[in-house]
C-alpha cells in the first residue's frame, strides 16, 4: 500500500522539525544509558530510570526490583534492571 500526502512547505517543515526533536531526544536516552556503569548505587539507579528515590524504594518493596546486596550496600546491575523492566512493557 502506498500513500501519498501533499503537504504544504509550512507543514511539512514543522513536521521535519518534531521529527527531527523526537529523533534527538530517542539517542539522547539511548547515548545516556550507555555512560551508566553495570552496577550503580540506589542513587543512580534512580536516576537511570528517569524516577525519583522514593519511587525506588517503592519499586524495591512492592514489585521485585533486583537489588544485590554485600554487607549492607546496596546495588542494581543495570542488565537485569532493563529486564525487569521490560516486563512493563506495553
Amino acid at each position: 500500500m502506498k500513500l501519498e500526502v501533499d503537504l504544504s512547505a509550512t507543514v511539512e517543515q514543522q513536521l521535519s522539525r518534531v521529527a527531527t526533536r523526537v529523533w534527538q531526544q530517542a539517542m539522547k536516552e539511548e547515548f545516556r544509558k550507555l555512560y551508566f556503569p553495570e552496577w550503580m548505587d540506589l542513587e543512580t539507579t534512580a536516576k537511570y530510570l528517569n524516577v525519583s528515590r522514593s519511587n525506588l524504594s517503592k519499586f524495591i518493596k512492592e514489585l521485585d526490583f533486583p537489588v544485590s546486596v554485600i554487607a549492607g550496600t546496596k546495588r542494581c546491575n543495570k542488565y537485569k534492571v532493563n529486564e525487569w523492566m521490560e516486563q512493563f512493557e506495553l
